[in-house]
């Protein structure tokens, strides 16, 4: 009976052992981008029950890697993984019912398994989840969406860190703290997210919690608009055009509203066509500030409008 005993504890051990080294090969084999050989590998081990394994079949279905897109098939593999616990699939569950791929969009079901992934510390759920919560105009779901910004945030998730600032900032789900709203969109900001850039800058400009701090300002939308943030380029150009706190530039101010334009900023495409009709900026060009007014006008822009009409430029 001891001898029994003694075989199956060490059968036991042996096929443990050989079911780990499966799932660390297959993952190097994906890793290195055997996709094949990782989707064989993966396949044998989701059958019997691997949690990690069934994760990562419904992550190359998902994805197409090794084989055809199925999001079907990405779809249960997600489930029977999150049904084991694992807090990347049950994210990936919930967006997939969040945005009603291969099944009827459920966003219960997407906040249930957003939640479930963000208790066990998953800090994409966390943001996830968070975004969810703030949509609500609910006193007590916004404070759960400010409590999970608050703890991806403190895990470093820079989008979390930024959306946190801001709900101290507006007093969302938290009393209303502007220096916390500083130190998180500093946080956010010193990762490079130009969102927080923008977003500080704008309060070093106001003085709003903060002490106005002029070149922090201008040097943070600059970092914000070379990732090509809209808001912070108009912001900048702005400066530079009216001067109040620092030399006009109109060169400066003119490029900045041209890069503005390829998003069909209106007040951008406005001001292009008010440089080139004065030549500030740019050398004077009638038939190009025409061109720039129309374009801004068919857009809604009214100052466009009444700038045609005011110089007789119909």
């Amino acid at each position: 009976m001891i001898k029994i005993l003694y075989l199956l504890f060490f059968l036991i051990i042996n096929i443990t052992t050989l079911n780990a080294l499966s799932i660390n090969e297959a993952a190097k084999n994906l890793k290195d981008g055997n996709y094949e050989t990782a989707l064989a590998q993966f396949t044998q081990l989701a059958l019997d029950d691997n949690v990690n394994a069934q994760y990562n079949l419904g992550l190359m279905n998902y994805k197409g890697l090794g084989t055809s897109i199925d999001k079907k098939l990405a779809f249960f593999w997600y489930e029977q993984a999150a049904n084991n616990g694992n807090k990347q699939a049950l994210n990936n569950l919930a967006y997939m019912y969040y945005m009603g791929e291969t099944v009827k969009k459920d966003i219960n079901k997407a906040k249930y398994y957003y939640e479930e992934s963000a208790k066990q510390g998953y800090a994409l759920a966390q943001l996830n989840i968070a975004m969810i919560y703030e949509k609500s105009t609910n006193k007590e779901n916004l404070s759960k969406s400010f409590q999970w910004y608050k703890e991806a945030a403190l895990q470093g998730v820079i989008i979390a860190q930024n959306n946190l600032a801001s709900m101290y900032y507006f007093g969302k789900g938290v009393k209303k703290d502007l220096k916390q709203a500083a130190y998180w969109y500093e946080k956010s900001a010193d990762a490079n997210n130009p969102i927080a850039q923008y977003n500080l800058a704008l309060m070093y400009l106001s003085g709003d919690g903060i002490k106005t701090d002029h070149k922090k300002a201008i040097s943070l939308l600059e970092k914000s608009s070379s990732s090509e943030m809209i808001l912070a380029q108009i912001k900048l150009a702005d400066i530079y055009r009216e001067g109040s706190i620092i030399n006009v530039d109109y060169k400066k101010a003119f490029d900045l509203y041209m890069q503005a334009t390829k998003e069909n900023n209106t007040k951008a495409m406005y001001y292009i066509g008010f440089f080139y009709f004065n030549g500030q900026g740019v050398a004077r060009n009638e038939v190009k500030a025409i061109e720039w007014m129309k374009r801004a006008e068919s857009l809604g822009h009214k100052r466009a409008t009444n700038f045609l009409k005011l110089n007789n430029l119909r």
